[in-house]
């Protein structure tokens, strides 16, 4: 297992790809981006990871990808010399959740999260991902670094309202990455930059520090899949958890659509589902996948597979393919030539 580093031709400081299947290794690329962190993937097969990154002014917008994992920034990796940032993620594939400064939350497609790199921090992404981050040094954020800095681990959407704009600027920020050229002095890279920060310091300043961590619907989906392995889990023991009654959790997710035991089980079957089409988990039986999430009885599983997205246990496995939500059809048989 290795990785890959490179600066793409003719731009040696401004744009960087990286692709690895190390975690290591992903570890390594990352910290010039953003700062030394720790990697642990969540699945017991390959771990792939790539980045590319770019830089205008002293804005830096990067595209993350891979498999599930948890990134931690603790306290014995963070150096005072270490430069601090405001990072702002905003999801693009996968759910994650995020953790700082006593919060936790979780963010889900088209969600913009703050985080900064100078105090310990923890993302777990529980699925294959897509990230799109724009970090600015707080300092760049003159007056509003403290506002902002006491903004971490909230979960803002950007489906609705004026913070659709900033959605739509970081996912065309992400298509022009490789446009950079480390030649280009041009001042627009400058405009750029300030835009980006002003846009972020409009939309996001006004977050009501009291929704900090006070979703509790978002606490229960984030307790359920950091607990998805436990055969133990149900409505009643996530309850228990958080100090709530079944009824009061039944009432938190009613907004959501959410049937909780329905929710838990199409998670599990999801990441059943993905290990079967793991090539590098072949060698490991069927059962023993479905007692690595939580279900050790196997008797309705290809039954519960075929139901939830179409294809029994062995089909998936021999599919080989899998998207999330389920997989990717078999082809069809070749025909043979007729007359």
């Amino acid at each position: 297992m290795g990785s890959n580093w490179t600066s793409l031709p003719g731009q040696p400081t401004l744009v960087a790809v990286a692709e690895t299947v190390d975690r290591d290794g992903f570890a390594t690329a990352v910290a010039p981006t953003f700062a030394a962190v720790r990697v642990r993937p969540l699945t017991d097969g390959t771990f792939r990871s790539s980045m590319s990154s770019a830089v205008a002014g002293d804005v830096r917008v990067s595209v993350l990808s891979g498999s599930p994992c948890v990134v931690t920034r603790d306290a014995p990796l963070i150096q005072r010399t270490d430069p601090a940032l405001l990072t702002v993620s905003m999801q693009r594939i996968g759910r994650a959740a995020i953790a700082q400064d006593g919060r936790r939350c979780l963010a889900g497609p088209g969600d913009l999260v703050n985080y900064v790199t100078s105090r310990p921090y923890e993302v777990t992404f529980w699925e294959p991902y897509e990230a799109i981050l724009v970090s600015v040094p707080l300092a760049a954020l003159g007056s509003h670094a403290d506002t902002l800095g006491a903004r971490t681990a909230i979960a803002v959407g950007t489906d609705r309202g004026p913070r659709d704009v900033v959605g739509t600027l970081f996912v065309a920020l992400a298509s022009k990455i490789t446009d950079c050229t480390a030649g280009d002095t041009s001042s627009s890279k400058e405009y750029l930059a300030d835009a980006v920060v002003s846009l972020v310091l409009a939309e996001l300043v006004d977050i009501a520090p009291q929704d900090a961590g006070d979703d509790l619907a978002d606490r229960v989906l984030a307790h359920c899949l950091s607990h998805l392995p436990d055969p133990t889990l149900t409505v009643e023991s996530v309850a228990r958890a958080l100090g709530v009654s079944v009824r009061y959790l039944h009432k938190v997710l009613a907004p959501t659509g959410i049937t909780l035991s329905a929710w838990i089980r199409r998670q599990r079957l999801e990441r059943i589902g993905r290990d079967l089409a793991d090539e590098s988990l072949r060698g490991r039986t069927v059962g023993a996948v479905a007692a690595r999430w939580g279900l050790p009885d196997t008797g309705h599983l290809s039954r519960a597979l075929k139901a939830e997205f179409g294809m029994t246990a062995s089909e998936i496995r021999r599919s080989g393919r899998w998207e999330r939500g389920g997989p990717r059809p078999l082809p069809d048989a070749p025909r043979l030539a007729t007359g």
